[in-house]
């Protein structure tokens, strides 16, 4: 059984601009260097971009054109809740369970981030886990957190 992965960071946001630089412009800030399907050819993706609404995807646009869908969101609360079922570069069938909270904490927002749900990746799920603690810390860290800083200096 593997553990839920679980992030916390606050930036110097309200909440609600906080959940609008995390989804409306994640293909501004997301390391699509290291961390998109076409990173793994050693490509750059053309964006990223998030469909704003439950039933919404998060979508790739590869070089050649083409689309990969990275999730699909199932809780759209903006300035609230973000929730996804998490697939990129897999099945929809084998998504985990991705969750994103923004929380007012007087002049700043907490942001937590959850994944969970490894266990239905069979035998890869602990090392699938292992390989996104420590990518969170990037991704949400460094890339979200220094995004929130430019926004707010």
């Amino acid at each position: 059984m593997t553990d839920r992965i679980h992030k916390t960071l606050r930036v110097p946001l309200d909440r609600q601009t906080a959940f609008d630089l995390f989804t409306r412009e994640l293909g501004d800030w997301w390391p699509v260097d290291s961390h998109s399907l076409a990173a793994s050819s050693g490509e750059r993706p053309t964006d990223v971009t998030v469909e704003p609404r439950a039933g919404g995807k998060i979508t790739e646009t590869l070089p050649d054109g083409t689309t990969a869908d990275w999730a699909t969101i199932t809780d759209w609360r903006p300035g609230e809740r973000l929730r996804v079922n998490w697939y990129v570069g897999r099945d929809p069938s084998e998504a985990t369970d991705l969750t994103v909270d923004f929380t007012a904490e007087g002049d700043v927002t907490r942001v937590d981030l959850t994944h969970d749900g490894f266990d239905r990746l069979g035998p890869s799920g602990e090392e699938t886990c292992a390989s996104y603690r420590t990518g969170w810390d990037t991704v949400l860290g460094t890339c979200y957190g220094g995004h929130c800083l430019k926004r707010a200096a």
